[in-house]
């Protein structure tokens, strides 16, 4: 799951055609990486959840330390020792989780649709965390945020009733967290460097996974070792790529080409796994997208 910190909305010296180039990589990254978390946990292979997410931090820690160089240096002491930094981490992990473990069961369009929301709630928790202003205008695309989430995860494939099952929760739940993760961020790049930020939320994925995920490792077959780094880098580079295109766009310009992520991840789900949608949650999915933008793009 993808947590971008709060930058301003364009660096007067930064390359446009640079943050463009970046942002469509980091879409194309996180894109591949919820494909290949589809067909790692698909039945051919079996793999489950929480090795993708092991492999995911493992990864993160060693871009973030290898390639990542920002502004200020990245610190590993503060990740145990800083109470923010520390319930970043937690929040991070639980709403990366919480992703991992719904997109076996509804599908990479769905799961990544509900998981955008995140947008939506970040937005009320920094209300009451921040002290940011909630607009009427704000308030009425939240409202539209939620008939569309209401449309997407209710009707069945034969559209006779509504029903929102546990997985369909769980998102919705991971979604929230998510939202607390960035929220978090904003407060915390006041005081550390985003390669911290990231390390923290990579290191608190990775503790509790070593343990669970761990002794499966040595099931894997080579063919599964190479498309699990290839999905761990791809997450990586999708969360530092996306970092830079803020940095080199206008918010509004990042959060449009951010929107292809949902785009492109249901239209490969339909394309690789058959996965399809009733008018009723395409309605929804369009009502999803349309608020998280505005949300995304509004000062």
């Amino acid at each position: 799951m993808k947590t971008p910190s709060t930058l301003p909305d364009t660096i007067p010296n930064a390359s446009t055609r640079r943050g463009v180039i970046v942002m469509l990589v980091s879409v194309l990254a996180f894109t591949i990486n919820t494909l290949l978390l589809r067909y790692l946990s698909g039945e051919s292979r079996g793999i489950g959840p929480e090795v993708p997410l092991l492999f995911r931090a493992m990864i993160g820690m060693i871009l973030v330390f290898a390639f990542f160089r920002g502004r200020r240096p990245t610190r590993l002491v503060p990740v145990f020792k800083d109470r923010l930094l520390i319930l970043r981490g937690v929040t991070g992990l639980l709403g990366t989780a919480a992703y991992y473990w719904t997109v076996p069961a509804l599908g990479a369009g769905m799961a990544t649709l509900i998981c955008n929301t995140y947008v939506i709630f970040a937005s009320l928790i920094a209300v009451l965390a921040l002290g940011e202003k909630l607009t009427v205008a704000r308030f009425a695309w939240l409202g539209v945020s939620f008939v569309g989430i209401i449309l997407l995860v209710g009707p069945n494939a034969d559209v006779e009733n509504f029903g929102i099952g546990f997985h369909e929760i769980l998102a919705i739940v991971g979604a929230i967290l998510a939202a607390s993760s960035v929220v978090l961020v904003r407060r915390l790049v006041a005081d550390y460097s985003i390669g911290t930020i990231y390390l923290s939320q990579c290191v608190w994925i990775f503790l509790p996974l070593v343990f669970l995920a761990g002794p499966k490792l040595l099931e894997l077959g080579g063919g599964d070792i190479v498309m699990l780094i290839i999905a761990g880098v791809a997450a990586g580079w999708g969360q530092l790529a996306m970092n830079e295109g803020y940095r080199c766009l206008s918010v509004s310009a990042g959060a449009s080409l951010q929107m292809l992520w949902p785009v492109l991840t249901t239209t490969g789900g339909f394309l690789l796994f058959g996965e399809s949608f009733v008018a009723l949650q395409i309605l929804g999915a369009i009502l999803i997208l349309a608020s998280v933008w505005r949300v995304s793009v509004k000062k």
